[in-house]
């Protein structure tokens, strides 16, 4: 997660109300989520499902990479 430069004017935040609150921070990478100061846990909680998710490897990677 991080936070939004003071002159960059953030997006609306992505677990509240439509177009109520500003966003201040952003996830890592390419920034999809953005949220304000209240759902900064939520972001994190998100980012680590994400992280976990991409530590799986499937059946189909596994096959996949073991031929090469």
């Amino acid at each position: 997660m991080k936070k939004l430069k003071s002159n960059q004017i953030g997006p609306w935040c992505s677990f509240c109300s439509p177009k109520t609150a500003r966003a201040v921070y952003r996830e890592d990478g390419f920034a999809r989520r953005f949220c304000c100061e209240i759902h900064k846990d939520t972001l994190l909680m998100h980012e680590r499902d994400t992280i976990d998710q991409e530590r799986r490897v499937t059946e189909a990677d596994i096959q996949t990479w073991e031929a090469l």
